[in-house]
């Protein structure tokens, strides 16, 4: 099939040629930048240098590089091509230099951070990271806080999403391309001050938008005016270590740098998992609602691969720890996690309204099967009826039970018949649709 290219190349059609050259840009070899430089540095029509300065740019090195540089073609739309090929080939011959996140650095002043997280688990974050990171809600699934201390130490959160080093936004320009407003926000001084103190190694970033969608024909403008105005900044989407996401708003640029390059160790025991199990975000916020005692009995009915008990594991030491689950995947998912992070779990396959707990717990923590785990979304509804049920009459007086009910409209009044008091509850976005967060108690 190479052969064949490279014979196409000099092919007396010109949309034959142009075919095998975008053909060829994805043959990353010697012989093929060779044959690509010989066709450049041979006449053609502008669409054909077209598609040869594309294909150098994905396959050639040293050799299409230099060439390119030296080139200066009167056609627009070759010396878009020209300029966007020197772009990829500089920075795939950079890659030699890797780049990495500082994660032991802190910063000279308090850095503007903001978590994300599920809307609903606002407050959660708020009163996890403490009065010492400022934190304040600003939006749905949305918090700013200050950053005082190692940028590794943003982690602290278990129930935010992710996190990232907020920007001050820039003024919208009237007339101003986009292009350029993202270059004055990504060059602007508290975007190279943080990208300077926390990277190792070239500054390497690449561009998100907050709405979604590519946009590459940006993304190249803002890669293109950003070498020529700060060469430092290395445009680069596989080997960035660094996304910088931004958002438009109409007279104003908004944006923030995420670490993507930096490791998340939060959830180092999730070795294992299963379908619609909990994720360990989801997880830490129900143990935190669900508190700590030294002396609980904590059953989870619906264990999945054990993420919830795992994070009670982390708030403090318990009596027990029980899971129940009719999944033996999920069982042996939960025993895998269980020994990464070294915690002993009382793991039994059964069916959440049959099983009796070997002593009364005195905390239920459970994300119930939505549906999807029971089979039928028509029956779900029933069973977690009977759960509730069962729930009240097992519970240790004092006892609580915190879980995430997907109809309370179903099952806040099982609970109330079944003598439980609702002590809190908020409104959650599972992803697509809505759920509640529920803490009961015994009296």
């Amino acid at each position: 099939m190479r052969a064949l290219l490279l014979a196409a190349l000099e092919d007396p059609d010109d949309a034959t040629r142009r075919a095998a050259a975008g053909a060829l840009g994805r043959l990353r070899e010697p012989e093929v930048e060779a044959a690509l430089l010989r066709a450049w540095n041979s006449a053609g029509s502008d669409a054909f240098r077209r598609a040869l300065a594309e294909a150098l740019g994905k396959a050639g090195d040293a050799a299409a590089l230099a060439a390119l540089r030296e080139a200066h073609p009167e056609d627009p739309e070759v010396a878009r091509r020209v300029a966007r090929a020197v772009l990829m080939l500089e920075r795939t011959a950079a890659r030699g230099e890797t780049s990495t996140i500082r994660a032991e650095v802190a910063p000279e002043r308090p850095q503007p951070v903001r978590f994300t997280c599920r809307a609903g688990l606002e407050p959660l974050v708020v009163e996890e990271l403490g009065p010492g990171w400022r934190p304040r809600v600003v939006g749905p699934g949305q918090i700013e806080a200050e950053l005082h201390g190692p940028l590794a130490s943003a982690w602290t959160s278990r129930i935010a999403t992710e996190f990232a080093l907020a920007l001050p936004p820039v003024p919208r320009r009237r007339d101003e391309p986009l292009a350029a407003a993202i270059v004055r926000l990504l060059a602007s001084p508290p975007a190279l001050e943080a990208l300077r103190r926390w990277t190792a190694g070239p500054i390497r970033y690449r561009i998100s938008f907050a709405g979604g969608g590519h946009r590459r024909a940006v993304v190249w403008e803002v890669a293109r005016r950003a070498a020529a105005e700060r060469p430092e900044l290395r445009n680069d989407p596989t080997a960035a270590p660094w996304e910088l996401r931004v958002a438009e708003r109409t007279d104003r640029l908004c944006g923030a740098l995420h670490p993507r390059g930096l490791a998340d160790p939060r959830f180092a025991w999730r070795v294992a998992d299963v379908p619609a199990s909990s994720h360990p975000t989801i997880a830490a916020a129900l143990a935190r609602v669900g508190g700590a005692r030294d002396d609980d009995v904590v059953w989870d009915p619906f264990a999945g691969a054990g993420a919830e008990l795992l994070e009670r594991a982390r708030l403090g030491p318990s009596r027990r720890l029980i899971g129940t689950d009719t999944d033996e995947r999920a069982l042996a998912a939960a025993r895998r996690n269980a020994a990464a992070a070294g915690v002993r779990l009382e793991l039994a396959r059964a069916e959440a309204t049959a099983f009796a707990p070997p002593e009364p717990p005195t905390l239920v923590l459970t994300n119930p099967p939505m549906g999807r785990r029971t089979g039928s979304h028509r029956t779900v509804g029933a069973l977690l009826e009977r759960f509730v049920q069962r729930v009240a009459e097992r519970l240790a007086p004092g006892g609580r039970l915190v879980w995430i009910a997907p109809r309370p409209e179903r099952t806040d009044g099982c609970a109330r018949a079944a003598g439980l008091r609702l002590e809190t509850s908020r409104a959650l976005d599972m992803g697509g649709f809505r759920a509640v967060l529920q803490r009961w108690l015994k009296p």
